[in-house]
């Protein structure tokens, strides 16, 4: 976008015009996602079926999904029914976070990369049962 305002400036001076009315407004498209978007990538999850509830994400591996609460309050921890993996890594998900081993355990399931799960209770993990999540 940095080409096209200085072409746009240039062709201003050229006419000796004003630079604010050459200036285009910003369009969606060169607009970064606003922080919380689900636009932003990340592993996202959410509280409820189909994408709807209470929404957090994470940006790697976390072991201890307990520390982390939804943008609306309460606990992610055992509380995840859909998700979203909107990066390029796979994603394990278990049903029990780090242990004194320093590693998850219980039921899991893999997220693959820019996939979604609109519905937990169909995997081997069950819903609301996350507590953490590994990149690989």
């Amino acid at each position: 976008m940095s080409i096209t305002i200085r072409t746009a400036l240039a062709a201003v001076a050229l006419v000796g015009g004003t630079a604010l009315a050459a200036v285009p407004a910003a369009s969606a498209a060169d607009s970064a996602p606003a922080a919380g978007s689900s636009q932003a990538g990340g592993f996202h999850m959410y509280q409820h079926d189909n994408y709807k509830g209470g929404w957090a994400y994470v940006t790697g591996t976390d072991k201890y999904l307990r520390d982390n609460d939804w943008d609306r309050g309460g606990s992610v921890d055992n509380s995840t029914s859909s998700v979203k993996n909107q990066t390029r890594k796979y994603v394990d998900m278990y049903q029990n976070g780090r242990n004194r081993q320093n590693r998850c355990t219980g039921a899991h399931t893999t997220s693959y990369p820019g996939t979604n799960d609109r519905n937990l209770s169909n995997d081997a993990i069950k819903d609301n049962r996350l507590s953490c999540v590994i990149f690989r």
